[in-house]
Formats: structure tokens, sequence, C-alpha cells
């Protein structure tokens, strides 16, 4: 057991100890970027109905569109997320990063800029560099801060910070366009002022970043080998170590779940909203106020979950997040009006599983990941998390034009109870194993 012995010469913020090295300075750093990442990379995907319409895309479109645009960024996480843990692990968390979110600034300034479907899929490219070397370094920093015995209440705390990032991007920046539209600024020019407001936050956050994370000395590895190599790693790992398998496995249903939820719920209720007679900014201000209901599930339960994950076997409590991750897309399926008051409950059971699942798979592979090859892992991880929204997506677009919301719904609540179900199989598979037995100590 850990003692309070083991944590005197450790950094402390709140009631978490810091790994050994961390700074409280450093801790502090790096849960102000995650509020901000996650916010500006999913309110891309939130934004997209409202500059579909200004662009004047029908609506039977939308969805393929939408579908297709994630696809397109995912396939560059595919390409490029194994490189740049590889990349961290040699020169450092704190150079990648700062890269990445200049990078993640250029490509919110343009994105507004384009005039057809092919220039936000050009524009979609330049944007997914950024964001993807953005999202991976934050968790890998995210999972190498905590000491391990904290680590499934911190990634609660982790969620929660999150969950009001995206409900300030949601219900607060997504409001900006119809302010600026009532204060006489015509629809696209209000879109692209909101736009480059979010690109100004994510320069400045490069620079915070910059002053505030461990330096290029910490956490990096001596190994040599050329980077496409080392990449290959993750997998090769996967292969000799069934928990980090599975941790890939939880990142390609997580990250589906939560691209899933900001594009085509929110896509569900602005359809609904313009054809129920609202204009383009009313819609996509009704789609901002339920999915912060959403989120804001995701501000309570996370703190649950957290404990349950620290304090009962990892695997038991994964396939419990998995479970009520399909529940919640479940009754998402059974509501036939997103605008009526069934969606709000259906809205708060999706919240509440979304977040658990993506704290589990955080969880898991902070804890199962060598420290050696951590950026390797979280770049793989990352991968597959990019394989799954590529894969989700594209079906779920399909789905949702040709079949109805429900159809795409239904195809994740299915996907998550199968993760559930192979879970638990594996824990009874493994169980005499001190891997999955013992908690963080």
């Amino acid at each position: 057991m850990a003692t309070s012995a083991q944590f005197v010469n450790r950094d402390h913020i709140g009631p978490f100890v810091m790994a050994e090295g961390v700074t409280r300075s450093n801790a502090q750093t790096i849960l102000f970027a995650t509020f901000w990442t996650i916010g500006l990379v999913t309110f891309l995907n939130f934004m997209n109905p409202y500059l579909f319409e200004v662009l004047g895309i029908p609506t039977a479109r939308q969805g393929t569109l939408s579908g297709l645009l994630i696809t397109v960024q995912e396939t560059v996480q595919i390409a490029i997320s194994g490189l740049i843990g590889a990349w961290s692990d040699r020169v450092g968390r704190r150079r990648v990063y700062v890269t990445g979110l200049v990078m993640l600034s250029a490509g919110l300034a343009a994105y507004p800029m384009a005039t057809s479907e092919y220039q936000l899929v050009a524009l979609r490219i330049l944007y997914a560099f950024g964001a993807t070397v953005s999202t991976v370094m934050l968790s890998t920093c995210l999972a190498e801060y905590i000491d391990d015995k904290f680590r499934g209440r911190w990634l609660g705390i982790v969620a929660i910070i999150n969950g009001l990032g995206i409900i300030t991007m949601a219900v607060g920046v997504s409001k900006l366009p119809r302010v600026l539209g009532e204060q006489g600024f015509d629809e696209a020019l209000a879109l692209r002022i909101t736009f480059w407001g979010c690109a100004a936050v994510a320069l400045l956050m490069a620079v915070l970043m910059h002053r505030g994370l461990q330096g290029p000395g910490a956490r990096t590895s001596g190994n040599r080998m050329s980077l496409p190599r080392l990449a290959l790693k993750g997998l090769t790992l996967a292969r000799e170590r069934p928990l980090i398998a599975l941790s890939y496995v939880t990142a390609f249903a997580s990250k589906g779940d939560l691209v899933i939820i900001t594009a085509f719920m929110s896509l569900w209720v602005s359809q609904s909203g313009i054809a129920a007679g609202m204009s383009p900014s009313e819609a996509i201000a009704r789609a901002g106020m339920v999915f912060g209901i959403t989120s804001g599930a995701a501000l309570i339960w996370p703190l649950f979950m957290g404990m349950i994950l620290d304090k009962v076997p990892r695997l038991i409590a994964i396939g419990l997040a998995f479970t009520l991750a399909s529940a919640g897309y479940m009754s998402l399926s059974l509501v036939d009006d997103p605008l009526a008051g069934a969606m709000i409950a259906a809205a708060i059971l999706a919240g509440a599983g979304e977040a658990s699942v993506v704290i589990s798979a955080g969880t898991l592979v902070g804890q199962v990941a060598p420290v050696e090859s951590r950026g390797v892992v979280f770049g793989t991880f990352g991968f597959a998390g990019s394989l799954g929204i590529v894969v989700l997506t594209f079906v779920g677009g399909w789905l949702f034009d040709a079949f109805g919301p429900d159809a795409t719904f239904l195809m994740m609540s299915t996907m998550n109870a199968a993760v559930a179900l192979g879970t638990v199989i594996l824990f009874f598979r493994l169980r005499k194993t001190d891997a999955v037995t013992t908690q963080p100590t």
C-alpha cells in the first residue's frame, strides 16, 4: 500500500499527488490546457451545421459531409499520431505541444474562409494537423503528471474541466454569431469573427504552454531508432501485452462516442429546428442548449466514475462505463423529436456515458503504458481512437442520411455494449494476474 511518506517530496494540487519531478505550476498549466484544447477541437464539429447553412449546402448532404470532414481529420491523425508520440519521447512534450497549438490556431483562422465543400475539406486537413498534435500531447501530459494511485479521480476532475470547456464553447461561443448578427453583421462575417477569436485563444495557449509545461529535458528517451520504426513499437507492445491492446480498443470506441455526440446530435437538433421554422443561428443555439445539457451531465458523473476506477478492479469499472454509454445511445435512438422534453433525459444519460468511457480509456492506458515508451503508446492510442472515429462517423453519417439519426445512435449503442462484454470476458480470463486485480498503490 502507498503511504504518505512516499509523497513527502512530491508537489500536490488539492488532494492529488503529482508524479515525481512534476511541479504544481506544471499541473496547473496542463489543467488550463485541458479546459481549452478539447473545447476548441469539438467546437469545429459543433459549428459545422451553421457553416453548412451559410454555404447553402442541402440538408440531405449535410450528414454525409459532416462524416466526410471528420473522416478527413481522423485520417490525418491515423497517419501522424504514432510519429507525434515518438517525436515527443525524443524531444519532450512541451516543444511538440506548442507546435500543435500554433498549427491549431492557423487552422481555426482559415477554416471559415471556405466557400465550397472542396475548400472545407482542404482547410480541414490544415486544422487536423494542429488538432492531432495538441490532443495527443494533452493526453500524454495528463497521464504522466499524476501519481498512479490518484489516476482515476484525477481524470474525473479532468473530465469536469473538459466539460466546462465544451459548455463554454457550445453554449457561450456558439451564440456569438447570433449576437453579432443582431449588431448588423452578416452571417458569414459573424461566423468568421467567432472562429478568429478562437484562433487567438489557441495562440495565447501556445505561449502559456511554452512557459508552464515541463522543459525539454523531462521525460525524453535516448532511443535513436528512426521515428517510423519507433512509432510501430506501439503495435508491437499491443501484441505482447493484452491490457495495452484493450486500451487501444477502448480508444477506438470512446473517441467515436465523443465525436458522434458532438457532430450528429448537434446536426440532428439543428436540422429539426430549421425544419420547425427556426433561423440557422436560432437552430444552432438550440443545439447548443441540448449539447450543453449533455456536457453538464459530464460535470457531475466523472467524480463518481473516477472513484469507481480507483476503488474496484479496473476492467470491471471499464465494463460498467461502456454499459452506461450503451444505455445512453439507446435512449437517444428512442427519442422521436429532439426539440421535445424527452430529449433532455436522453441527453443527460448520454453525457454520463460519454464521460465514463473517456475517463476509463484514459485511466487504463495511463496505467499500462511503459514509462520509456509512453509517448509511443499514447500516439498509438490516438491512432486507434482516430480509426474508430473514421469508421464510426463514416458509417454513422451514411446511416444518418439513409435511415435517420436513430440508426446512428443504435449503432453506437451496439458497439459500446460489445466493448463492455469483451472487457468483462478479458477480466475473467486474466483475473489471477496482478495487472488486473491490483489497484494503483
